[in-house]
């Protein structure tokens, strides 16, 4: 068993802002990489390090090992508590949804059939066999809430109503849904709190239907519409060019050479959108030579060396967030010329 990974301590533990750790379990560490690790390691940290941020880490390795069982308990417990009160609350269930298992984890990856950890109808669901035995599992931690009803997108919901009028700070959003976090700081006090706020904000959005005149409700419907129903066709990952492959049968790319090649712009050209959906219709590869990331939620839909298909540009055509990373409307996409493909 050799397993590596990176944690960041600061979002989830005791430990200050930029607080992270490496974690390793490795049989062979030993024998046969602790030389070369560690000189990777001192090659790419600083030597000037933040005291104050390496005495927090210590301080939250001690704390877990103290008392991490309990804590971690404690914040599945309060996030347990949302999820039922926000499906079972009558002001609440008329315009949020908690985001379940069953929607992000198909079937087969599955073998538990576990659907929700809770369910109206028949309370809590044991999780205990589904994170034995499934190949994915949801963190329970992490509570999605699914807000399309309100007809606001998230990224207004986090602004115009969670931090403006409640001073409560979310990081991530999509179109149509908010992502709420509990951590072993988490209090009954707290959850109780985030309940309250959702309900006042349940009543401000009832109130302000209620207040349409018969244009402005129509126009409210649409918007609604396009939050549950109106959705832009998600895209699979298309594939990466042969240039960026260690082989033809290979399903991984280079995106680290593809990201260096881009540097000189000789070997790129940029195209619009109308552009690149005209030469992909033509039947020309047109291949990313960036990350390409609308913020929210702020995941790339293209990396450099991937194959730009008519699925992705219909996507991109159908988002309505304000910022693409890496993308602009007047330039276009930067994509590899042709001729530096073939090499």
């Amino acid at each position: 068993m050799r397993v590596y990974v990176t944690q960041s301590t600061h979002k989830t533990l005791t430990s200050l802002r930029q607080g992270s750790m490496i974690h390793i379990f490795d049989e062979e560490f030993n024998r046969k990489v602790e030389d070369v690790f560690h000189e990777a390691y001192m090659t790419h940290t600083s030597t000037s390090p933040s005291y104050q941020i390496l005495a927090s880490l210590d301080v939250g390795r001690r704390q877990v090992e103290l008392e991490g069982n309990e804590m971690v308990e404690k914040s599945i417990e309060r996030a347990m508590i949302l999820r039922s009160k926000i499906t079972d609350h009558h002001v609440l269930k008329k315009y949020f949804d908690v985001v379940t298992v069953e929607e992000f984890i198909p079937l087969k990856y599955r073998k538990s059939g576990l659907k929700k950890y809770y369910d109206s109808e028949t309370g809590w669901n044991n999780m205990e066999d589904a994170w034995e035995h499934d190949e994915f599992v949801l963190d329970p931690t992490k509570i999605n809430i699914f807000i399309g009803r309100t007809g606001v997108d998230g990224d207004a919901f986090k602004k115009d109503f969670l931090m403006d009028q409640f001073g409560i700070q979310i990081n991530k959003t999509t179109r149509n849904t908010v992502l709420f976090m509990t951590n072993i700081g988490t209090t009954r006090s707290s959850a109780v709190h985030l309940l309250g706020v959702l309900i006042k904000i349940a009543k401000q959005i009832d109130g302000r239907e209620k207040a349409f005149n018969a244009e402005e409700f129509r126009i409210h419907e649409q918007v609604v519409r396009s939050l549950t129903e109106d959705l832009p066709p998600l895209p699979d990952f298309s594939h990466f060019h042969r240039r960026f492959k260690p082989d033809d049968k290979a399903v991984e790319g280079k995106i680290r050479a593809a990201f260096f090649l881009s540097y000189d712009e000789d070997n790129c050209r940029y195209l619009k959108i109308n552009e690149c959906s005209e030469a992909v219709e033509d039947g020309e590869e047109v291949v990313a030579a960036t990350f390409v990331i609308p913020y929210p939620p702020g995941f790339p839909i293209l990396v450099p060396g991937q194959v730009i298909t008519r699925d992705i540009l219909q996507f991109i055509k159908a988002l309505d967030v304000k910022e693409i990373h890496s993308y602009n409307p007047k330039l276009g996409f930067k994509v590899f010329k042709a001729e530096i493909l073939k090499d």
